[in-house]
């Protein structure tokens, strides 16, 4: 959730060596429909990744989105209750604590790319967005 309006212009997550395969990187509205999504490429062995989309998203103040990648092979970094007891605030940006908006730290299973609707204990999967003010 940001503070001001802005513009997504990708996302970034961190990639432990066990999570391998080909990442999909995805930025959702709060109820699932896929704003925009980008194929990571050139990524290192481990440490953050990121990818820009092909058109920045324009983001609302004060409106909640979800940023997600697929990670094909699993291996995805996790820290249980991360988000259960208070959020993320690097103003003009905001990850919620789990609950404020419906979950936080959202995943899915699955053979592909689809949008995060499950949660478990909290958990923070390393994921951010990229952003830029008007």
């Amino acid at each position: 959730k940001a503070d001001v309006d802005g513009w997504v212009t990708g996302v970034r997550f961190y990639k432990g060596t066990a999570n391998t395969g080909t990442h999909i990187g995805n930025l959702w509205s709060a109820s699932g429909t896929k704003l925009a999504s980008a194929t990571f490429s050139s990524e290192t062995a481990s440490g953050w990744q990121q990818v820009t989309f092909a058109s920045p998203v324009a983001v609302t103040a004060g409106t909640v989105y979800v940023a997600s990648y697929f990670a094909p092979n699993g291996g995805y970094a996790a820290d249980r209750d991360y988000f259960a007891s208070s959020g993320v605030d690097t103003a003009p940006l905001h990850a919620l604590r789990d609950g404020v908006s419906g979950g936080n730290g959202v995943y899915t299973y699955g053979n592909v790319s689809n949008f995060p609707s499950s949660t478990y204990s909290s958990t923070n999967y390393w994921v951010d967005v990229l952003f830029s003010t008007k």
